[in-house]
């Protein structure tokens, strides 16, 4: 079943998670084709060069309707049972100098094989950068999207946290990647955890119900901020690994990222300008926010981090949280995601998040104000307790504050060229947040 170029480039476009939307393409070419095990299609490996930036490579999963048009194959369950079997069965396929290869982790194996030899099959819905399948309510399987070389931050985190205790994020069982020159992780599965929708559904429909967090909502939310601080102690746990020892944070590291967030504003307001004209006349006072990182003293210490946390990588299971989705911010190559950072900037995200979700719900600006303020309150208590006894946090006061501003900042820059780039319709919040 192969697929043309016009009709893979149109397909492409229409997909949630292909990040060229609005990007003109210059190519599309097939670098592997994956026959896949019904003979109901096939899997390729698909290079898109742009006019202007770096190429992206995306993992497309294909069938034709019966109509004759291209639809995802991961529609058919029986394609989703052959991308399980596979894995469960240990295979592996050559494709010329590369191997497809499948590796369970920890007890992965047993669990997979648990499963019943045809198990239920629901695809999730949800808007992600990637495809998620339910399979027999006790298996998640997430097919990667956008591939990458090297190796995968979410394999590396999944591994460490299911080896170091950490118990409140999905087990990772078993992973299926791609050995060879263009080596890259294709699909993992984790153990399934039921549960009642995510953070940001949760605390949208809250706002929306009452406006302002009542004390039921504030200590869940603390609880979040809790569960957060535990994952970066977790991470901060292990001082024999290098690729997870904590570091303290050096005046170099201060510069650099007060100078990368200086580079990135005004990326930012260039592609933002036309539409928002009011923000170039904010630019010197960005940048001087922005400057304000590299005055500071040096202190705390910098680990790796979840990497792009908000509302929507919380899972609440009706009495707790789970943390997902370690794969981090999936516009930066693997090596800049694997960077160790201050774990302020994963609260950061956090606290931008609910201000995305006051605005979203369109409150009020001064209830806007509240309902961010009594959430910010609540998260950074529940954080700040977990890490009590730690020295990944500045030691000032002033110093923790002001890092924590600029590193809002940073996430609002990215919150604003994502928008602007994915849903223009959403772009006047991070915006507002600017102006």
């Amino acid at each position: 079943m192969n697929a043309t170029v016009e009709e893979l480039t149109g397909w492409l476009r229409q997909q949630r998670w292909f990040g060229g939307k609005g990007v003109p393409i210059s190519r599309v070419e097939v670098l592997e084709r994956i026959p896949l095990p019904t003979g109901a299609g096939e899997a390729s490996i698909v290079r898109v060069s742009y006019v202007l930036g770096s190429p992206e490579t995306y993992l497309v999963l294909l069938q034709r309707n019966a109509e004759g048009a291209l639809r995802d194959a991961l529609e058919d369950p029986a394609v989703c049972r052959a991308v399980l079997g596979f894995a469960r069965e240990g295979r592996s396929v050559a494709l010329g100098p590369s191997l497809v290869r499948s590796e369970t982790i920890g007890d992965g194996a047993d669990v997979l094989r648990r499963l019943s030899g045809e198990p239920s099959v629901r695809l999730l819905g949800v808007e992600q950068s990637n495809t998620s399948v339910v399979l027999e309510e006790r298996v998640l399987m997430k097919v990667l999207r956008k591939l990458e070389v090297g190796l995968s931050p979410e394999v590396e985190m999944g591994r460490f946290l299911a080896t170091h205790g950490y118990p409140a994020t999905p087990q990772l069982l078993a992973a299926l990647t791609l050995e060879g020159p263009s080596a890259s992780e294709l699909v993992l599965f984790y153990a399934f955890v039921p549960n009642q929708g995510d953070g940001w559904a949760w605390l949208t429909a809250e706002l929306r119900g009452s406006r302002e967090p009542d004390s039921v909502v504030r200590r869940r939310i603390e609880l979040l901020g809790t569960r957060v601080g535990e994952l970066h102690r977790v991470l901060a746990s292990d001082p024999s690994d290098p690729a997870f020892a904590p570091e303290p944070i050096l005046l170099e590291d201060l510069q650099r990222w007060s100078s990368s967030i200086v580079g990135e504003l005004g990326v930012t307001l260039s592609l933002a300008g036309q539409r928002f004209p009011e923000l170039l006349d904010r630019q010197d006072a960005l940048t001087e926010r922005a400057k304000a990182l590299a005055s500071l003293a040096p202190s705390g210490q910098k680990i790796r981090q979840h990497g792009d946390l908000h509302l929507g990588q919380a899972l609440w299971t009706g009495e707790d949280w789970m943390v997902i989705d370690f794969e981090g911010e999936p516009t930066r190559p693997y090596a800049l995601r694997r960077e160790k950072h201050s774990p302020l900037r994963d609260a950061a995200g956090m606290l931008r998040s609910f201000a995305y979700a006051a605005a979203a719900v369109a409150l009020p600006r001064e209830m806007q104000r509240r309902a961010v303020a009594a959430a910010r309150r609540a998260f950074l208590d529940g954080w700040r307790a977990a890490l009590d006894g730690t020295e990944l946090l500045p030691t000032s006061e002033a110093d923790l504050r002001v890092m924590l501003d600029v590193l809002e900042l940073e996430k609002t820059l990215y919150e604003l060229r994502y928008e602007l780039q994915m849903r223009p319709d959403w772009a006047h919040i991070p915006a507002g947040a600017l102006g």
